[in-house]
Protein backbone atom coordinates (compact mmCIF):
# COMPACT_ATOMS: atom_id res chain seq x y z
CA UNK A 1 0.00 0.00 0.00
CA UNK A 2 1.21 3.46 -1.03
CA UNK A 3 1.58 5.69 1.59
CA UNK A 4 2.59 9.36 2.10
CA UNK A 5 5.16 10.36 5.02
CA UNK A 6 6.16 13.44 6.08
CA UNK A 7 9.85 13.74 7.61
CA UNK A 8 10.47 16.65 10.02
CA UNK A 9 14.94 17.73 10.03
CA UNK A 10 17.54 19.80 11.63
CA UNK A 11 18.36 21.27 7.66
CA UNK A 12 18.05 24.18 6.49
CA UNK A 13 15.98 23.03 3.69
CA UNK A 14 12.25 22.67 5.12
CA UNK A 15 9.83 19.36 5.70
CA UNK A 16 10.44 16.22 3.21
CA UNK A 17 7.72 14.43 1.91
CA UNK A 18 8.68 10.97 0.78
CA UNK A 19 6.33 8.18 -0.47
CA UNK A 20 6.87 5.01 1.52
CA UNK A 21 5.76 1.45 -0.75
CA UNK A 22 6.19 -1.92 0.97
CA UNK A 23 8.84 -1.10 2.83
CA UNK A 24 10.83 1.58 0.53
CA UNK A 25 11.21 5.26 0.29
CA UNK A 26 11.34 7.78 -2.70
CA UNK A 27 11.26 11.03 -3.02
CA UNK A 28 8.15 13.32 -3.01
CA UNK A 29 8.20 16.76 -2.21
CA UNK A 30 9.66 19.40 -0.12
CA UNK A 31 8.39 21.78 1.89
CA UNK A 32 10.60 25.10 2.03
CA UNK A 33 10.15 28.07 3.84
CA UNK A 34 11.97 27.41 7.19
CA UNK A 35 15.14 25.60 8.97
CA UNK A 36 14.88 23.18 12.23
CA UNK A 37 11.38 22.28 11.31
CA UNK A 38 12.61 19.30 14.01
CA UNK A 39 9.25 18.45 14.87
CA UNK A 40 6.04 18.06 12.10
CA UNK A 41 2.63 16.53 13.47
CA UNK A 42 -1.14 16.88 11.37
CA UNK A 43 -4.77 17.19 12.13
CA UNK A 44 -6.88 16.40 9.18
CA UNK A 45 -5.41 18.04 6.09
CA UNK A 46 -3.11 20.47 8.02
CA UNK A 47 0.22 19.86 8.53
CA UNK A 48 2.29 21.79 11.82
CA UNK A 49 5.61 22.55 12.49
CA UNK A 50 8.25 23.46 15.24
CA UNK A 51 10.96 25.96 13.85
CA UNK A 52 13.87 25.24 16.55
CA UNK A 53 15.24 28.25 17.20
CA UNK A 54 16.18 30.39 19.70
CA UNK A 55 12.86 33.20 18.90
CA UNK A 56 11.10 30.36 18.18
CA UNK A 57 8.38 29.40 15.47
CA UNK A 58 4.72 27.30 14.77
CA UNK A 59 4.25 27.22 11.30
CA UNK A 60 1.00 25.59 9.46
CA UNK A 61 0.47 24.09 5.81
CA UNK A 62 -2.45 23.28 4.25
CA UNK A 63 -1.78 19.68 2.81
CA UNK A 64 -5.72 19.07 1.37
CA UNK A 65 -5.03 17.75 -2.77
CA UNK A 66 -1.73 17.58 -2.21
CA UNK A 67 -1.17 21.35 -2.39
CA UNK A 68 1.18 21.94 0.25
CA UNK A 69 0.51 25.11 0.73
CA UNK A 70 1.87 27.62 3.58
CA UNK A 71 -0.57 29.16 5.30
CA UNK A 72 1.11 31.51 8.21
CA UNK A 73 3.23 30.91 10.79
CA UNK A 74 3.77 32.68 14.38
CA UNK A 75 6.04 33.17 17.53
CA UNK A 76 6.19 29.97 19.87
CA UNK A 77 6.44 32.39 22.83
CA UNK A 78 9.84 30.48 23.81
CA UNK A 79 13.22 29.66 22.73
CA UNK A 80 13.73 26.41 20.69
CA UNK A 81 10.12 24.60 20.62
CA UNK A 82 10.82 20.82 20.07
CA UNK A 83 7.24 18.97 20.54
CA UNK A 84 3.89 19.66 19.20
CA UNK A 85 0.54 18.15 20.53
CA UNK A 86 -3.26 18.14 19.02
CA UNK A 87 -6.36 18.67 20.84
CA UNK A 88 -8.76 17.62 17.83
CA UNK A 89 -11.64 18.20 19.79
CA UNK A 90 -11.02 21.32 20.94
CA UNK A 91 -9.18 22.47 18.08
CA UNK A 92 -6.11 23.00 20.19
CA UNK A 93 -2.74 23.10 19.45
CA UNK A 94 -0.06 23.39 22.50
CA UNK A 95 3.72 24.03 21.85
CA UNK A 96 6.73 22.78 24.14
CA UNK A 97 9.80 25.44 24.32
CA UNK A 98 12.82 23.28 25.33
CA UNK A 99 15.14 26.61 26.39
CA UNK A 100 13.06 28.61 28.02
CA UNK A 101 10.89 26.10 30.04
CA UNK A 102 7.62 27.14 28.62
CA UNK A 103 4.17 25.61 26.86
CA UNK A 104 1.87 27.51 25.26
CA UNK A 105 -1.58 26.63 23.69
CA UNK A 106 -3.14 28.39 20.65
CA UNK A 107 -6.39 28.11 19.03
CA UNK A 108 -6.68 26.79 15.32
CA UNK A 109 -8.61 28.55 13.29
CA UNK A 110 -11.01 26.44 10.69
CA UNK A 111 -9.23 27.04 7.72
CA UNK A 112 -5.86 25.82 9.65
CA UNK A 113 -4.40 28.18 10.42
CA UNK A 114 -2.45 29.14 14.16
CA UNK A 115 -4.77 31.71 15.61
CA UNK A 116 -5.11 33.15 19.25
CA UNK A 117 -2.75 32.38 22.10
CA UNK A 118 -5.31 30.69 24.84
CA UNK A 119 -2.98 29.89 27.73
CA UNK A 120 1.15 30.00 28.08
CA UNK A 121 3.36 29.10 31.43
CA UNK A 122 6.52 29.45 32.39
CA UNK A 123 8.54 27.11 34.45
CA UNK A 124 11.40 27.79 36.66
CA UNK A 125 14.07 30.24 34.00
CA UNK A 126 17.30 28.75 32.81
CA UNK A 127 15.92 25.35 34.70
CA UNK A 128 13.20 23.94 33.07
CA UNK A 129 13.04 22.44 30.22
CA UNK A 130 9.48 21.34 28.93
CA UNK A 131 9.75 18.24 26.33
CA UNK A 132 6.33 17.02 26.09
CA UNK A 133 2.76 17.90 26.36
CA UNK A 134 0.45 14.55 26.22
CA UNK A 135 -3.92 14.28 26.76
CA UNK A 136 -5.57 11.48 29.12
CA UNK A 137 -7.29 9.47 27.69
CA UNK A 138 -10.48 10.83 28.58
CA UNK A 139 -9.67 14.38 27.04
CA UNK A 140 -9.97 15.63 30.46
CA UNK A 141 -6.41 16.61 32.01
CA UNK A 142 -3.25 17.55 30.00
CA UNK A 143 0.46 16.09 30.72
CA UNK A 144 3.45 18.34 30.69
CA UNK A 145 7.07 16.99 31.18
CA UNK A 146 10.07 19.21 32.22
CA UNK A 147 13.04 17.02 31.81
CA UNK A 148 15.21 19.86 33.41
CA UNK A 149 13.10 19.72 36.62
CA UNK A 150 12.60 15.84 36.67
CA UNK A 151 9.11 16.48 36.82
CA UNK A 152 5.86 15.67 35.44
CA UNK A 153 2.37 17.92 36.30
CA UNK A 154 -1.00 17.27 35.44
CA UNK A 155 -3.98 19.70 35.04
CA UNK A 156 -7.57 19.52 34.46
CA UNK A 157 -8.54 21.04 31.54
CA UNK A 158 -11.21 24.02 31.87
CA UNK A 159 -13.53 25.20 29.25
CA UNK A 160 -16.28 27.27 31.43
CA UNK A 161 -16.36 30.04 31.32
CA UNK A 162 -13.34 30.01 29.17
CA UNK A 163 -10.44 28.16 28.12
CA UNK A 164 -8.11 27.24 31.21
CA UNK A 165 -5.59 25.08 33.01
CA UNK A 166 -5.71 23.91 36.86
CA UNK A 167 -2.98 22.00 38.44
CA UNK A 168 -4.19 19.23 40.26
CA UNK A 169 -0.61 17.23 40.75
CA UNK A 170 3.02 16.72 40.22
CA UNK A 171 4.98 13.74 40.50
CA UNK A 172 8.57 13.92 40.66
CA UNK A 173 11.67 11.59 39.21
CA UNK A 174 14.46 11.01 40.69
CA UNK A 175 16.90 13.85 40.31
CA UNK A 176 19.08 13.45 37.24
CA UNK A 177 16.47 11.09 35.57
CA UNK A 178 15.14 13.72 32.84
CA UNK A 179 11.87 12.21 31.59
CA UNK A 180 11.56 12.91 28.09
CA UNK A 181 8.25 11.62 26.52
CA UNK A 182 5.54 9.62 27.54
CA UNK A 183 2.57 7.70 25.97
CA UNK A 184 -0.59 6.29 27.92
CA UNK A 185 -2.70 3.41 27.26
CA UNK A 186 -6.55 3.06 27.71
CA UNK A 187 -6.50 2.84 31.22
CA UNK A 188 -4.19 6.06 31.41
CA UNK A 189 -1.17 4.50 32.31
CA UNK A 190 1.42 6.76 31.60
CA UNK A 191 4.82 5.17 30.07
CA UNK A 192 7.81 7.48 30.47
CA UNK A 193 11.31 7.32 28.95
CA UNK A 194 13.69 9.31 30.66
CA UNK A 195 16.51 10.42 28.37
CA UNK A 196 19.86 10.63 31.27
CA UNK A 197 18.70 7.47 33.36
CA UNK A 198 17.70 5.58 30.12
CA UNK A 199 14.78 3.99 31.82
CA UNK A 200 10.70 3.58 31.34
CA UNK A 201 8.59 4.72 34.11
CA UNK A 202 5.17 3.07 34.30
CA UNK A 203 2.55 5.86 36.26
CA UNK A 204 -0.90 5.48 36.65
CA UNK A 205 -3.42 8.55 36.79
CA UNK A 206 -6.28 8.07 38.32
CA UNK A 207 -8.59 10.71 40.76
CA UNK A 208 -6.31 13.50 40.19
CA UNK A 209 -3.44 11.56 41.04
CA UNK A 210 -0.07 9.74 39.82
CA UNK A 211 0.48 6.58 41.27
CA UNK A 212 3.94 5.11 40.49
CA UNK A 213 3.79 1.12 39.50
CA UNK A 214 7.43 0.26 37.96
CA UNK A 215 10.56 0.82 35.98
CA UNK A 216 12.75 -0.87 33.36
CA UNK A 217 15.93 -0.02 32.03
CA UNK A 218 16.59 0.47 27.94
CA UNK A 219 19.58 -1.43 28.60
CA UNK A 220 19.81 -4.75 27.54
CA UNK A 221 21.05 -7.44 29.90
CA UNK A 222 22.09 -5.23 32.50
CA UNK A 223 24.92 -3.27 30.45
CA UNK A 224 26.95 -0.50 31.64
CA UNK A 225 25.89 2.59 30.82
CA UNK A 226 27.86 4.61 28.81
CA UNK A 227 28.18 8.84 28.66
CA UNK A 228 26.55 8.54 25.19
CA UNK A 229 23.71 6.78 26.15
CA UNK A 230 20.26 9.12 26.21
CA UNK A 231 16.97 7.49 25.92
CA UNK A 232 14.69 9.36 23.19
CA UNK A 233 11.40 8.06 21.59
CA UNK A 234 8.85 5.95 22.69
CA UNK A 235 5.57 4.55 20.50
CA UNK A 236 3.29 1.92 21.73
CA UNK A 237 1.32 -0.22 19.25
CA UNK A 238 -2.56 0.19 18.43
CA UNK A 239 -3.22 -2.95 20.29
CA UNK A 240 -1.76 -1.21 23.52
CA UNK A 241 0.47 -4.95 23.81
CA UNK A 242 3.91 -3.66 22.78
CA UNK A 243 6.24 -0.26 23.79
CA UNK A 244 8.62 0.73 21.26
CA UNK A 245 11.94 2.99 22.66
CA UNK A 246 14.71 4.65 20.87
CA UNK A 247 18.23 4.22 22.48
CA UNK A 248 21.02 6.99 21.50
CA UNK A 249 24.64 6.16 22.43
CA UNK A 250 24.32 2.50 21.87
CA UNK A 251 22.21 3.14 18.65
CA UNK A 252 19.08 0.41 19.40
CA UNK A 253 15.60 0.17 18.81
CA UNK A 254 14.23 -1.81 22.19
CA UNK A 255 11.13 -3.82 22.06
CA UNK A 256 8.82 -4.25 25.61
CA UNK A 257 6.27 -6.71 26.12
CA UNK A 258 3.36 -5.25 27.92
CA UNK A 259 2.33 -6.91 30.87
CA UNK A 260 0.02 -6.52 33.79
CA UNK A 261 2.17 -3.78 36.22
CA UNK A 262 5.32 -4.49 34.26
CA UNK A 263 7.27 -4.27 31.01
CA UNK A 264 9.28 -7.60 29.89
CA UNK A 265 12.34 -6.42 27.46
CA UNK A 266 12.30 -8.67 24.44
CA UNK A 267 14.27 -7.71 21.77
CA UNK A 268 17.09 -4.98 21.30
CA UNK A 269 17.97 -4.27 17.75
CA UNK A 270 20.45 -2.30 15.76
CA UNK A 271 19.05 1.09 14.78
CA UNK A 272 21.24 0.04 11.45
CA UNK A 273 22.25 3.92 11.44
CA UNK A 274 23.48 6.77 14.22
CA UNK A 275 21.42 8.48 17.17
CA UNK A 276 18.12 7.40 17.05
CA UNK A 277 15.69 10.23 17.01
CA UNK A 278 12.52 9.76 16.29
CA UNK A 279 10.29 6.08 15.32
CA UNK A 280 6.67 5.91 14.15
CA UNK A 281 4.72 3.22 12.60
CA UNK A 282 3.17 3.18 9.24
CA UNK A 283 -0.63 3.29 8.84
CA UNK A 284 -0.77 -0.70 8.73
CA UNK A 285 1.40 -0.93 12.02
CA UNK A 286 3.53 -3.84 9.43
CA UNK A 287 6.23 -1.34 9.29
CA UNK A 288 8.41 0.54 11.69
CA UNK A 289 10.41 3.65 11.13
CA UNK A 290 13.58 4.76 12.67
CA UNK A 291 14.82 8.63 11.88
CA UNK A 292 18.56 8.63 12.58
CA UNK A 293 19.49 12.28 12.46
CA UNK A 294 23.69 11.32 12.77
CA UNK A 295 24.19 8.74 9.78
CA UNK A 296 21.56 11.12 8.18
CA UNK A 297 18.90 8.14 7.35
CA UNK A 298 15.97 6.31 7.75
CA UNK A 299 15.98 2.83 8.58
CA UNK A 300 12.65 0.81 7.75
CA UNK A 301 11.66 -2.53 10.02
CA UNK A 302 8.90 -4.64 9.62
CA UNK A 303 7.00 -5.73 12.45
CA UNK A 304 5.70 -9.46 13.30
CA UNK A 305 2.24 -10.10 13.32
CA UNK A 306 1.63 -10.85 17.10
CA UNK A 307 4.99 -11.18 18.23
CA UNK A 308 6.00 -7.69 17.82
CA UNK A 309 9.59 -7.69 17.32
CA UNK A 310 11.51 -6.21 14.30
CA UNK A 311 13.62 -7.14 11.52
CA UNK A 312 15.61 -4.64 9.37
CA UNK A 313 14.44 -4.37 5.53
CA UNK A 314 16.04 -1.28 4.33
CA UNK A 315 17.62 2.54 4.63
CA UNK A 316 16.88 5.79 3.03
CA UNK A 317 19.48 8.61 2.99
CA UNK A 318 17.88 11.76 4.23
CA UNK A 319 19.46 14.67 5.82
CA UNK A 320 19.19 15.04 9.83
CA UNK A 321 15.79 13.60 10.44
CA UNK A 322 14.56 13.97 13.51
CA UNK A 323 10.33 13.37 13.35
CA UNK A 324 8.51 10.81 11.20
CA UNK A 325 5.25 11.47 10.08
CA UNK A 326 2.21 9.10 8.50
CA UNK A 327 0.18 11.62 6.11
Amino acid sequence: MKQLFCVGNYSSKGIYCLDFDNGLFSHNELLPNFQNCSYIIKNQDFLYNVVEVSDGIVASHNLKNSSYKFLNSCSSYGRCPCHLMLDSARNILYVSNYVSGSFCAFQINKNGEIGNKLYFEEFQKDISHVHNVALSCDNHHLFVIDLGTDKIYAYSIVENPSFNLQLCDVFSFPTKTEPRHLVLDLSNNLYVITENSCEVYTLSFSNNKFSFISKVSLLPNNLEKSTNDTGCAIKISKNYDYLYTSLRGKNLICVFKILENKLDLIQSISCYGSMPRDIAFDKTEDYLICANQESCDLSVFSVSPNVGTLDFKSTYKIEKPSCILPI
